[in-house]
């Protein structure tokens, strides 16, 4: 009997030990399959671009769309559709990561990096995937690793140091205009509009304003009538302000 359940007790321990090492193996969460141009394998980093779904190749990427899992929990698959592979885009996934920016440690925020579809320690402000639930370390920061990551992108504010973040802003909106040039173009529009409608607002009001001082200097008594023409001249310059940022908003979204 004792011997019974000796081995009934091993067992338990045994599998108690290896089933949270067989788990870290698969991904837990929902795929669906997308068409990837160029050789691609497990754990790699997939981003959307105007031309399609590719392999992430820049740092802290904004277009990051998921992970590629080939031992999903879940695959929903377009069976009519060839050369398809399965994304994750939620939910625990194993990610091909480097020591890029350092060894990871479990909690650490990872990012896409230089090296086409793989993952690094995210050290600055920017898009991320996600946390890492496993540590890496490798000397070598050209070899690769698979870790354990909660997929979420989104954008990680990491450093509140105010010009850092500005540079950090201003490069991550330069690596933008080159990867979506079409997109830059957009929004240099949009705020030269924004910029040029408070210009000729501010000059509209300032101009107008001048003279009715100067008008109420020579004639007092048309005090009220040319506070009017004032309060009149104030509304039209918030009308071209709105206007402009309107027109800004509509070359965005459309």
């Amino acid at each position: 009997m004792k011997k019974a359940v000796l081995i009934v007790t091993s067992i338990i321990l045994f599998g108690a030990n290896v089933l949270p090492v067989f788990a870290q193996n698969f991904s837990n969460g929902t795929a669906i399959g997308i068409s990837i141009s160029g050789k691609v394998q497990n754990g790699d980093i997939i981003t959307s671009s105007p031309n399609g779904y590719k392999l992430s190749n820049s740092a802290y990427d904004s277009q990051i769309f998921g992970v590629i899992s080939l031992q999903p929990a879940i695959y929903l698959r377009d069976l009519t559709a060839k050369h398809n592979v399965p994304v994750i885009s939620t939910g625990e996934v194993l990610v091909r990561v480097s020591s890029q920016n350092g060894n990871i440690n479990v909690g650490d925020f990872i990012t896409s990096s230089t090296m086409p579809g793989v993952g690094q320690k995210a050290i600055d402000n920017g898009y991320v995937l996600g946390r890492a639930e496993q540590s890496y370390a490798n000397n070598n920061p050209k070899k690769t690793g698979l870790i354990l990551i909660a997929l979420q992108p989104h954008y990680a504010q990491i450093t509140n140091d105010i010009l850092h973040n500005s540079l950090n802003a201003y490069t991550l909106g330069l690596n933008e205009a080159l990867q979506s040039p079409l997109g830059a173009i957009r929004y240099f529009v949009a705020g030269l509009i924004t910029i040029l409608s408070f210009f000729l607002g501010f000059r509209f009001f300032g101009r107008a304003s001048n003279r009715g001082v100067e008008a109420i200097g020579r004639n007092p008594l048309a005090k009220q009538a040319i506070l009017f023409s004032v309060f009149i001249n104030t509304a039209i310059t918030i009308g071209i302000m709105f206007f402009g940022v309107a027109i800004s908003y509509l070359i965005l979204v459309l």
